[in-house]
């Protein structure tokens, strides 16, 4: 069984031609190719990003009746 690798979200780019995910800019580490997309391009990873909308349950309910 390997070790897992943990890779800071910051430095974490996913390979478009292999899917692998490292933490270089330059080179995927798996298959050497160029065509990288950095994972904070596409995950939304700041809370502030993030709006729940929660209501008491009993003015659902109210509102339902």
């Amino acid at each position: 069984m390997r070790e897992p690798t943990f890779i800071n979200l910051a430095e974490a780019h996913l390979c478009s031609d292999c899917e692998a995910i490292g933490d270089s800019a330059n080179r995927c580490p798996r298959c050497g190719s160029d065509a990288l997309i950095a994972i904070t391009r596409v995950i939304h990873r700041h809370r502030d990003s993030i709006r729940l909308i929660c209501e008491p349950l009993e003015e659902a309910m109210l509102r339902a009746a």
